[in-house]
């Protein structure tokens, strides 16, 4: 169709010069074929290439990256010491017993004492030369170090409502029932 604007963005193809000449020569037209738009995309695009090419090849050949900032770098830091193995030949992290320790914790509500006893005998049982936490608070602090708070919300006995305020304007927190059920 002659004029014919080719939405390259909505998902048509453009279409080869040389379909669209087989086809007007196939269909006997004398309809006169516009390809220069169709020609200027495919320079357009070729220079796209060439210079994507050259980009690649530029990246390949230089490393010359910029450094993290000082934030990113001290959280990379961070994240490398905790992903440390426990003690050599150990398939756990620290931050991974950390975050087992605070899961157990938190789960069955086990007072702190529990968990500074549990990381003692765990201590006992494993080399001298380790990276486990020495007690509870130690656990939360390397957690916390990487931005991984640990925050406490109630919820109802049944599960049909968490107690909890939030800056939306839901103020739950100190409610002793459940606004559906009544329980506690």
């Amino acid at each position: 169709m002659p004029n014919y604007t080719v939405w390259t963005f909505h998902g048509e193809e453009i279409p080869s010069t040389s379909t669209t000449a087989e086809k007007r020569l196939a269909s006997g037209s004398n309809t006169i074929v516009h390809t220069s738009e169709i020609d200027q995309f495919a320079y357009m695009q070729e220079m796209v290439d060439n210079a994507l090419r050259h980009h690649a090849e530029e990246a390949d050949d230089s490393h010359d990256e910029e450094p993290p900032n000082e934030t990113t770098q001290r959280f990379y830091n961070l994240l490398t010491e905790a992903n440390l193995p426990v003690f050599e030949g150990s398939s756990e992290s620290k931050l991974s017993v950390c975050i087992r320790l605070m899961a157990g914790k938190s789960n069955w509500n086990v007072p702190i004492q529990v968990v500074d006893f549990y990381t003692k005998l765990m201590l006992d049982l494993t080399p001298p030369n380790n990276f486990m936490p020495k007690n509870y608070y130690q656990a939360k602090k390397c957690v916390s170090k990487l931005g991984l708070d640990v925050k406490k919300i109630d919820c109802c006995v049944n599960g049909c409502m968490l107690f909890y305020d939030n800056d939306s304007g839901k103020n739950d927190a100190l409610l002793v029932e459940c606004k559906f059920c009544g329980s506690p």
